[in-house]
């Protein structure tokens, strides 16, 4: 028999080229959005979809799944890694979103999906082995974001099992197609073509019986073909051999033909999911000839060029870890070790942790965890939590960092009280050994990390007790030689503070200062710019602008000396604001400018999403919505605790939504804020722009409501700073309001001198804001039609000669109201309530 031949041809070729009739059957399937290709192992389904698809050219997305497909997080590492190879910016965009495990993210998947669908060709997404997924969250998944997918998409999955989600809606409308184990069993004709197409001669009988044995099983079928010569007849030997074990068809025709070393060699890769050709070439070390012999096994075996990777039959890999005892502890870690590094270099996070921990290596683990300084991802926070339950007990006397990271990832699920009992844990323990440096350092850390947890539950508790904790890193942490180490708060705002209590605020910075005085002390004079920001931040809400930028400066060298980059950032965030106040244009631009030059400086984690902020707070404010970051302009996104970047964008996202008009879902998310914790200065932001939101929906009673629930908010600690910046807005309201005041409901809350206060603030900032307005759009050569009427343009040329409204009246011969209507009106157009900015604006437009 020509085995040389049999190793050449294998099934693939047979499904392609010699049965037309599963060929028409995926002609067919391909104009259905949804295809379920289900049978039992051995029946060709990965084969049968790969030479289709590969033969209709569509743009093809295979992913290949595993059952740790079931931890979401590894999930979305494994669909977004496999749609890099074939739409980069998708799979970045995606990345950003992370699990779609809530409606906002499934939106954004659909939008981002759509949107990135432009070429007019056909699309095909394969889910391969979906019978490994279980986990109702990412089915539910799959449910919501795949079966809604852009026009000419297919989605294919190849499952042993029905598919386990809910097709009613897709059926009902016979949008599926199945192709079953009956659509993939061989007939009689298509068998006969078979051993014809291998030139194998086969008596008629023979056909009929290996067809009744084998009921058209592909698997089966091409065992018989590989060994039929070996036997006189199939009704001898090869009939009972088939019969009694599939597996040892296999051992006698396939395993006993190999090397020793390839033997091993397959082995070792039945240990590991990821069969990336990057990698099987690193644990073939320097013998290459092993990839040419696997390669020749492929039937079995086949290198898929969507996926870069190799594919090995299912059933043979059930073969193969039969035989893991074959390998010694050495060659299982080498593997494992090899398989994790390579994992982790290249962002499947979750399955180098799993590998890492098979060797026990938690050094490693403690190493690929420490790549996230600030917030580890909430699923692999979760996955390595029970990694670190499950290891020896005495492990963080051996490790560094395995006790911080063990404390962090339930710090990083928020999980207060899980986090809590584990710092009491390993308090006790580091306490309980001699002392040392290396006891000391890790203790240090945890004290650090625990100041950290306890300045997030201010939110929560209002209890301003977490400079204890730093005073107990000093006691035991030698001088560090990174300064970001010290980098405390990295919220929205410096000052983690919930309570609107009068006094809160101050509390808060007095256990900062404390904080501080233990750093400066015990770090020879170490200043990082944490306490002259929280200064700074106080005093920009309370409207003490001169001091604010006082301690804004003193931060800013403090915290660029330090590297401390997000705290860099939210100092020239208030300069930006304060540049606005001030009617400063070029301040507002050396801000913007400077922002950019952080983007070249790596070490700065989030430095895009820090600048994006920014720019969607600058446009918004100049009422420029189409210059806002694209994905800030998206649905609100889940958080899972007011202080992570989500919610600093969210609160970015609520200025679009209202700079846009699009009030319904800005108004559920201010009221989610209002359920939960959320930071005293952004719930108050949020408050006047809700009052404000009723007031142009001439919701006049609720908006009154809300001003006051506002303002009993922010006075006790004499905030102000949230309803001037809302400029003609809350100048319109707070008319509205003086007006009404002697109604009683704003008498008995809200002080008139207070209401009078912000009503001219608010004006002033409006002015101020009007002319950068101005100024960025002659800068950026922006034009527009204001529809100036003649008898405007004739009143601002008499203005701007020079002359009165009593002196416009009588040369026009009209009346003195009229003449005033009408100047209100020319304002009104040219977006200015100042008459001298007016009559700049007019001039520089050329209007008059």
């Amino acid at each position: 028999m020509n085995t040389e031949l049999l190793t050449r041809r294998d099934l693939s070729t047979l499904f392609h080229f010699e049965r037309p009739r599963l060929k028409n059957l995926f002609q067919q399937a391909i104009h259905y959005p949804l295809v379920l290709v289900c049978a039992g192992a051995g029946y060709g389904k990965t084969t049968a979809v790969h030479d289709f698809v590969q033969d209709s050219h569509a743009i093809t997305v295979w992913v290949q799944l595993s059952d740790r497909d079931n931890i979401p997080g590894r999930f979305w590492e494994n669909y977004t890694h496999t749609m890099k190879q074939v739409n980069v910016n998708f799979a970045k965009e995606i990345s950003k979103i992370g699990f779609p495990d809530t409606d906002e993210k499934v939106y954004q998947f659909h939008k981002s999906s759509h949107a990135n669908a432009t070429q007019i060709k056909r699309r095909i997404v394969v889910f391969d082995d979906f019978h490994r997924i279980e986990n109702p969250v990412v089915l539910r998944f799959i449910e919501k974001a795949f079966l809604d997918m852009p026009p000419e998409t297919s989605l294919f999955l190849i499952s042993r099992t029905v598919a386990r989600i809910n097709t009613t809606g897709l059926v009902s409308s016979g949008s599926v197609f199945n192709i079953s184990e009956d659509d993939l069993r061989f007939n009689e004709n298509e068998l006969a073509q078979y051993f014809c197409s291998l030139k194998i001669p086969i008596l008629p009988e023979n056909l009929h019986e290996i067809l009744q044995d084998t009921k058209g099983w592909a698997f089966t079928i091409n065992l018989i073909a590989r060994t039929f010569q070996k036997a006189p007849a199939y009704s001898g030997y090869l009939r009972n051999a088939m019969k009694s074990n599939i597996f040892k068809l296999m051992e006698t025709e396939i395993w006993d033909g190999l090397s020793s070393n390839l033997q091993i060699f397959f082995v070792r890769l039945s240990l590991i999911d990821h069969l990336a050709f990057d990698l099987i070439k690193l644990l073939a070390g320097s013998e290459e000839n092993l990839i040419l012999e696997l390669e020749q096994q492929n039937t079995y075996v086949r290198m898929d060029n969507y996926i870069n990777a190799y594919l090995i039959h299912p059933l043979f890999l059930e073969f193969l870890a039969a035989k893991q005892d074959i390998l010694l502890e050495d060659q299982k870690n080498e593997t494992y070790t090899i398989a994790g590094n390579w994992c982790n270099k290249n962002g499947f996070k979750i399955d180098a942790l799993s590998y890492f921990e098979k060797t026990k290596d938690y050094t490693s683990i403690v190493s690929c965890l420490s790549e996230w300084p600030s917030q580890i991802p909430y699923d692999i926070a979760k996955f390595a939590a029970s990694i670190f339950d499950r290891a020896p007990e005495n492990t963080f006397e051996e490790i560094n960092h395995f006790a911080l990271l063990h404390f962090r990832t339930f710090l990083c699920q928020g999980l207060w009280q899980k986090t809590i009992e584990m710092g009491n844990y390993y308090e006790a323990k580091f306490l309980a050994l001699p002392e040392s440096e290396f006891r000391n350092r890790n203790l240090g850390y945890l004290y650090y990390h625990w100041s950290i947890l306890r300045g997030m539950m201010c939110l929560i508790d209002h209890q301003y007790d977490f400079d204890h904790y730093i005073e107990k890193f000093c006691k035991y942490f030698p001088q560090p030689s990174d300064p970001e180490s010290f980098n405390l708060f990295p919220a929205p705002w410096i000052n983690n503070v919930g309570s609107s209590k009068k006094g809160s605020l101050q509390l808060f910075i007095d256990s900062l200062d404390r904080t501080t005085g233990f750093i400066e002390k015990s770090f020879h004079g170490f200043r990082n710019g944490h306490l002259e920001l929280a200064y700074a931040e106080l005093c920009f809400y309370q409207g003490d602008l001169e001091k604010a930028e006082t301690y804004i400066n003193v931060c800013l060298k403090y915290a660029l000396k330090s590297k401390l980059y997000d705290l860099a950032h939210r100092a020239l965030f208030y300069t930006l604001r304060i540049g606005i106040i001030q009617g400063d244009y070029q301040k507002t631009q050396q801000v913007i400018n400077t922002l950019i030059t952080h983007l070249d400086i790596k070490e700065h984690t989030h430095r895009y999403a820090n600048y994006n902020i920014c720019l969607c707070w600058y446009f918004c404010t100049l009422d420029q919505g189409d210059n806002v970051p694209e994905q800030l302009k998206e649905h609100f996104s889940h958080y899972g605790y007011a202080g992570f970047l989500e919610n600093y964008e969210n609160q970015m996202k609520a200025r679009y939504h209202y700079t846009t008009a699009n009030y319904p879902p800005l108004l559920l998310y201010i009221e989610e804020i209002k359920k939960r914790e959320s930071f005293l200065f952004g719930r108050l932001e949020m408050l006047a722009i809700e009052a404000c939101i009723h007031y142009k929906m001439k919701n006049k009673d609720k908006a009154l409501t809300v001003l006051i629930e506002a303002y009993e908010t922010a006075e006790p600690n004499g905030i102000v700073m949230p309803f001037f910046e809302l400029g003609k807005d809350m100048r319109a309201l707070t008319i509205f309001a003086i007006k009404e005041y002697k109604s009683g409901m704003l008498k008995k809350r809200i002080p008139k001198t207070w209401l009078e206060s912000i009503n001219q603030k608010s004006a002033a900032y409006a002015k101020k804001l009007s002319s950068v307005i101005l100024k960025y759009k002659l800068v950026n050569g922006i034009t527009e039609n204001y529809n100036i009427s003649p008898r405007e343009k004739e009143i601002l040329t008499l203005l701007s000669h020079g002359l009165s409204r009593a002196e416009i009246a009588s040369k026009l011969k009209l009346p003195l109201n009229t003449i005033k209507t009408t100047i209100k009106k020319a304002c009104l157009k040219l977006g200015t309530e100042s008459l001298a900015d007016a009559i700049r604006i007019a001039r520089d437009r050329k209007i008059i």
